[in-house]
């Protein structure tokens, strides 16, 4: 999958948060901020861009590009799950299931924040 294509797939299926993966949204620990992320996009897609590496925030027009992008592309389906998360130092991947298919999202560590990038 492309650069512009996996980040237009991420900003079109805002994920549903995981029962399965029992966190409250709440915690500290990487791996509920990587959930809290897709969460927070399951319920409004636009506030992944709140979330992007600044290279590809840049890429997509900056914040105000990346907010009518997100709108645009949202097309209510959001359904999904996530399967994994694979945290290895400062990246990670989320592994999610919508009604598209099977997808991957990367994340990178910076300044103690978790940012979506491409791989």
């Amino acid at each position: 999958m492309t650069y512009s294509r996996t980040i237009a797939a991420l900003l079109s299926v805002p994920v549903l948060g995981l029962a399965a993966c029992g966190s409250s949204g709440g915690g500290n620990s990487d791996k509920d901020k990587i959930e809290s992320i897709v969460k927070d996009g399951a319920k409004d897609p636009t506030t992944v861009c709140d979330h992007l590496e600044a290279t590809v925030l840049k890429q997509l027009g900056g914040p105000a590009g990346c907010k009518k992008q997100a709108k645009t592309a949202d097309d209510g389906d959001k359904k999904a799950d996530i399967d994994s998360i694979d945290i290895k130092g400062d990246k990670a991947t989320a592994k999610i299931t919508t009604s598209k298919g099977k997808q991957t999202i990367s994340f990178i560590k910076k300044n103690g924040d978790w940012l979506v990038t491409a791989s």
